[in-house]
Order: C-alpha cells, then structure tokens, then sequence
C-alpha cells in the first residue's frame, strides 16, 4: 500500500494549506524550520489528522513534525545518547552497549521526521552505508552465537517499518529469532501514528501469528505514541490486529514543550495507553538537541507533569517509568528533595548503565553504577534540563555541546 509523503518545500506548502496556517503561521514556522537541522518531511494522512483535532491538540500536534516558537535555554548536541560513538567499524550497524541487549541499526530512513529526534544527524543525512539488510542481520546472527548471554535484539533506524516490505521485516525477524538463545526481537516505530494502515498487511500479521505460536519467542513493538490525537481510528485497528497476532505492544513517549507538557494531555494519553492495551513504558525526557532546544522541559518541571498526571490515573494506566537517557546509559528520575516544588537535591538510579568499558573511569569512582544504588545530587530548580548539566554542576563527567567527554573536577556534593 502507497502512502503519499509531504517534504521539502512544496511539501511545506501542502502541509500549511491542509492544517489551516495563516500567512503569518506559515512565515513563522518556515522561519524556526531553517533554525532546525531536522529535513521537513510528513504523511499526508498525519497532517490530515492534525487538521481534525481541535485546539490544543492540533497546535501540539504540530509541533511534532515543526519546531515551536520558544526560547532556546541552551546549546544542544548532534548525537545526545552517544549513538554513533558506540559504533565501531565495519560492524557499526551493531551495538552492545547493554549486556543482554544487542542493537541492530538498519538504516537512517523515516517515513516522517520528529523535529525532537536525538539521532537528528543521522536522518539528514540518509545514510544507507554498503551494507544490506539480511548483511546486516547475517552479522548479527554470528554476533549472537558468538555470545550466547544475550537474550534479546532491538532493531532501529530511522524506522524500520517505514520503508521495509513485509518480506523484509519477515526475513530479518526470522533470522533473528532462529538464534536459540534469543526470547524477543523488538523495534520502534513511529508507523503506528504516521501509517498505521502499514500494520494491516495481511503477510506480516500472519508471521507474528507464527511467531506466537512458537514456545519462546516473542515479538514486541515500541510505539513511539507522544500524543492521544495520534491514537486515531486507524491506529487503534491497527494496534488490535498486531495485539490479536500476540504482538506486545509499549508506549515510550518523549515528553516535550509544547507537546505534551500539559497535565491534561499526559491524562488523556496515559489513559488511551490503558484503553487500548499499550503497555506505559517509558517516559523520556527531551535530549538536548541540537537546534530545536526549545523543545526542553527542566527536569523538575518534567517530573512534576508526570506526577500530577499519575496523581489522576488508576494504578495500571501509571506504570510508565520517566526516565533521562544519556551516553552513559538511562537513569530514572524518582523524586527530589525535600520537595518538587523546592527542589534542591535530585534523587537517581540507574535503569540502566552502559557496559563498563564505555563509562569514564572517574564516573565508576565516584557513584554506583548498579541499579538498586541511589545517587542523590545538588539541583538547580528550573535550570536544568538534562543529565549532563546536572553531572557538570556535581563535578561529574559530562558530555559537552561538541560531544566530547568533560572529566569536571569533584564536588563534596555526590552522594
């Protein structure tokens, strides 16, 4: 099935004439799309959908595939979760940056553009690299054998929905999956807001049927859901037929300004998680991007939304972890002292920490690295939007603007 693609500048035109922009709408957002390093690039059917909500959901919407007029609080970088550093060589398709966890990158397509996507570098580019798909599941393959302790596989891109036949994701899951040592193979997408009907193909529900019926194998997507507007009609057919097949599917939404900052929305999206069976994963807080940083929350804000919302829910619809992901790995935010509302101290763990190798020798000296250890760090309310201001002003290793590794000096104030 075709889906027709809005990009580039005519693409730009259509969009605007579709949602309803006024002159000035149109100037201004052209404006903060040259400030962005992200390609415009949407489905006709999501603008469409975007021109039948009404306000707020149709300006938050928006602000999805265009930056939003806002202030820019800091610099951002290009790779903000260390993607490509932990690639190496011929093998950069692959990563392992978590012990039980192998990531198998496809290629740097999407059907869409996110303006808030942290691998915003690698999408403008569209770098396909020499290698082809079942190459690159090949090498995967006798990377897993060759380490039998890993029990799952996540495949990205870009989306490896988007632009793959069902043939394709059929093949490459399979080989994947034929590895006895593997229980889940998994991928993101944002397909199911931006194409759902690509999740009707009758080919690739029938595999996932098989899958299901095969003692030990599971096939998981992340549905990279932000907002309950993009829960259409359609994607809500579309999630039942992948959960009717035993596909499990998770919602991991991005929280971001202008988005889904409002309590209310954060309600309403966790709630049509629960209506429709998608499992509240995790909620991450904006990575600092490069070029579109009005897109950040500080991270008390941040935590203070997710709490009051989850304050509204029942308890299976609050399940959802807020998390802040790094190069160094993904950290949960569990509180802060003595209050939210004054924040002095913020209270961490780790979810997960990347492999020792790839952590900086005074970071392992200087807090835990488990995941039941608490770290406890002086807090600058409202200033702070990320990880690495918070490491900076601790004295701890942090990743500066230009993605280089910063060793700080101590601060009496780890905990």
């Amino acid at each position: 099935m075709s889906v027709k693609v809005l990009m580039g500048k005519k693409g730009f035109e259509e969009f605007a004439t579709i949602v309803g922009f006024t002159e000035a709408e149109k100037e201004e957002r052209s404006a903060l799309l040259e400030q962005s390093y992200m390609p415009f690039k949407v489905t006709r059917y999501y603008a469409e959908l975007i021109a039948s909500q009404s306000e707020p959901y149709r300006t938050q919407m928006i602000n999805i595939v265009l930056p939003p007029p806002g202030e820019k609080p800091y610099k951002g970088r290009f790779d903000p979760y260390g993607n490509k550093s932990y690639r190496q060589d011929e093998t950069a398709f692959l990563q392992h940056k978590y012990k039980k966890t192998l990531l198998l990158h496809i290629d740097d397509f999407c059907i869409a553009n996110c303006q808030f996507c942290y691998k915003v570098n690698e999408i403008r580019h569209e770098d396909i690299g020499y290698t082809n798909i079942m190459e690159k599941a090949e090498r995967a393959v006798q990377y897993l054998e060759a380490h039998p302790y890993i029990d799952n596989v996540l495949f990205t891109g870009g989306d490896p929905a988007s632009f793959r036949k069902s043939s394709d994701l059929i093949k490459l899951i399979s080989s994947l999956l034929s590895v006895k040592s593997i229980r889940l193979v998994r991928f993101a997408t944002k397909a199911l807001a931006y194409d759902p009907a690509r999740f009707l193909d009758g080919e690739l529900l029938a595999f996932f049927d098989q899958v299901r019926q095969t003692p030990g194998k599971q096939v998981s997507v992340i549905s990279q859901f932000n907002h309950p507007g993009e829960i259409s009609d359609v994607s809500i057919q579309a999630t039942q037929a992948l959960l009717s097949v035993g596909v499990q599917i998770r919602g991991q939404p991005a929280i971001i300004r202008g988005v889904n900052d409002s309590v209310e929305t954060l309600i309403d999206l966790q709630r049509k998680f629960l209506d429709n069976r998608i499992i509240s994963y995790y909620l991450t807080v904006f990575m600092p991007v490069r070029g579109v940083e009005q897109y950040a929350i500080p991270l008390d804000e941040a935590f203070r939304n997710v709490a009051e919302s989850k304050r509204n829910l029942g308890g299976l619809e609050k399940k959802g972890v807020l998390l802040t992901s790094h190069d160094f790995g993904k950290l949960e935010i569990c509180g802060f002292y003595p209050t939210v509302e004054r924040p002095e101290k913020i209270v961490l763990k780790w979810h997960q920490a990347v492999g020792p190798d790839y952590l900086p020798e005074r970071l392992k000296e200087l807090i835990p690295t488990r995941s039941e250890d608490l770290m406890i760090l002086d807090y600058k309310q409202g200033e702070m939007y990320c990880l690495d201001h918070v490491f900076k002003h601790n004295g701890l290793p942090y990743v500066d603007a230009d993605g280089e590794i910063v060793e700080n000096l101590p601060s009496e104030a780890v905990r």
